[in-house]
């Protein structure tokens, strides 16, 4: 069985929105279990002006018309060679008026054996008791920057959603509810994901569990670590996680090949954690103890940290990455250390390390990144999180703390000045800053990145 990793936000890059000025989508959207047909009726309202002329839409589903917000028709193109993005066509408009709707309709294979040939976060996945759709399968129109390439990743939403076949109906960052109709709403921007199915669900004290019979021991061990994770990042970042996590088991359209492979897909939706291994075996290991259970911790915690970062705070441009995946696996080792220890945060940290040590091309220098491009998965999820612990060993946990603080209420960093800014504004002088930036940054270098030069970091 494969280790659960941190699934990355989607393969392609994603445009900002979010805050206050979140773009909002209202509209219906029909689904059937056994026929695999949806249908949707979809208007974007308060779209910023990079992605006021175009969308994206995933390719198995064909536009019947686009119109304005009073139904005025929109010309609009794309059906001749198409833009495509992904998953997804790209279609543009010839204006751009102030709420874009979209009506389209398509059908998908329903695999009810689950022996598909493949899935992944970017299908539309009919499984015969249940229907999946994450944000970057595209099931919603999404506005995209054709300059940047770039889909929109969030959106606040108010959806009437129907699905012919369900017993519950759940949307990300909503309350699962039990029948085959229901309207969900989000004043936060969310990415956008829809999930019905016929299976149970369990709520506890600090979870929902949706689509697996979990035992009441199991489901109140996973309860109580995702309660520990949330009052420690209460206290070190000084805001409470307000969402409550979902747990959602999905058996995946491909479940035979994973079963035969012993292989266990997991990805994350925040506050959604979808699993195609047993959400009730998570909570076993938890109950358990020992080294599994620290990888679980590392695993929720890094998730948790989305509510930070991806959630409140979701910068645009070169940082990206940075911002969102490396932010969030330092924020679950320093959650890992409170309630694992020690000697489990380093072994998680030496893990890190090795990724790093075994990854053959150079890393572009943290102060000298210009496209979000260069920071790759193992800069994402290993090399930037050893970075922000090289930082914390320089300058001390209060200052770091600060630090995470400031990049939480910043929002909008693109520039290794901007890191700076945020850096002088929690009390690190431009001379830490300046020996940071020289020992471990310069030339993208990986001195500070093995085990034995981070040391114990300020607990």
């Amino acid at each position: 069985m494969s280790a659960l990793l941190p699934a990355a936000a989607g393969a392609q890059g994603q445009a900002a929105s979010g805050g206050n000025g979140a773009m909002k989508t209202s509209g219906t959207v029909r689904v059937s279990l056994a026929t695999g047909r949806v249908e949707g009726r979809v208007c974007i309202a308060d779209r910023p002006a990079e992605v006021a002329g175009a969308f994206a839409l995933n390719a198995g589903l064909n536009v019947a018309r686009v119109t304005d917000g009073d139904g005025k028709a929109v010309a609009f193109d794309g059906w001749y060679d198409p833009g495509i993005n992904g998953e997804a066509r790209v279609y543009t408009v010839s204006a751009a008026p102030a709420v874009l709707c979209v009506e389209y309709v398509g059908a998908y294979p329903v695999y009810p054996a689950h022996d598909a040939p493949d899935d992944f976060k970017g299908v539309m996945a009919f499984n015969g008791d249940s229907a999946r759709f994450a944000e970057q399968s595209a099931w919603l129109p999404l506005p995209f920057d054709n300059k940047a390439k770039a889909r929109a990743g969030t959106m606040a939403y108010a959806l009437d959603v129907s699905c012919e076949g369900c017993r519950f109906l759940y949307m990300n960052g909503s309350a699962a509810i039990i029948g085959d109709h229901g309207r969900f709403s989000s004043a936060t921007a969310r990415p956008p994901l829809l999930f019905g199915g016929k299976g149970p669900i369990t709520k506890t004290a600090n979870v929902t569990i949706l689509n697996e019979t979990v035992a009441p021991a199991q489901a109140d061990a996973l309860s109580a670590a995702v309660g520990q994770v949330a009052s420690y990042y209460r206290d070190y970042m000084g805001a409470p996680v307000a969402d409550q996590p979902t747990f959602l088991r999905m058996v995946a359209a491909n479940q035979v090949k994973r079963d035969r492979e012993g292989s266990e897909w997991a990805f994350a939706t925040w506050p959604t954690i979808a699993m195609s291994g047993s959400v009730g075996r998570v909570g076993a290991t938890l109950q358990a103890g020992g080294q599994a259970r620290d990888g679980r911790i590392a695993y929720i915690a890094h998730e948790m940290g989305h509510y930070y970062f991806g959630t409140l705070a979701r910068s645009p441009g070169p940082y990206f990455w940075f911002m969102l995946e490396s932010t969030a696996e330092f924020l679950s080792i320093k959650a890992l250390r409170a309630l694992g220890g020690e000697a489990a945060a380093q072994r998680h940290i030496a893990g890190l390390a090795a990724e790093v040590n075994g990854h053959t091309q150079p890393f572009v220098a943290l102060d000298k990144i210009t496209d979000g491009a260069s920071i790759g998965g193992t800069y994402r999820y290993h090399y930037g999180p050893l970075l922000l612990l090289s930082l914390e060993r320089q300058v001390g946990e209060a200052k770091m703390r600060a630090f995470l603080r400031g990049l939480l209420s910043a929002r909008n960093v693109r520039t290794w000045a901007d890191l700076q800014g945020v850096a002088a504004r929690a009390g690190i002088d431009d001379a830490a800053w300046e020996r940071w930036r020289s020992t471990c940054v310069a030339d993208g270098r990986r001195v500070c990145q093995s085990q034995d030069s981070l040391g114990k970091t300020g607990r």
